[in-house]
């Protein structure tokens, strides 16, 4: 199971604010260890917190950014949509 876009809309948050966001990235890599994308995001912020290069942090963000932003169109379209069927029937004219 792949996390959703308000799991990384709050770890993007948590990434972005001045503060340490480990606590926030572990419970979410935790929660979610098949995810592959969102463990090489935590990866590349593991690497910023070695490091200490902004490049690191900077990549880090952009990686959740683009993992937002294809969750949010993954979530929003497919058959698993439910939605009536907006096509107009005619009556049979005999």
């Amino acid at each position: 199971m792949n996390a959703g876009e308000s799991v990384i809309r709050e770890m993007l948050s948590a990434v972005e604010s001045a503060g340490d966001a480990t606590t926030v990235l572990e419970k979410f890599s935790n929660r979610y260890p098949r995810d592959v994308e969102l463990l090489k995001a935590c990866g590349l912020y593991a690497q910023f917190l070695t490091s200490r290069e902004p490049k690191k942090l900077d990549e880090a963000k952009a990686r959740l950014r683009a993992l937002l932003a294809s969750r949010a169109i993954e979530l929003s379209g497919g058959a698993d949509i439910n939605l009536k069927d907006r096509r107009k029937l005619k009556p049979d004219s005999i």
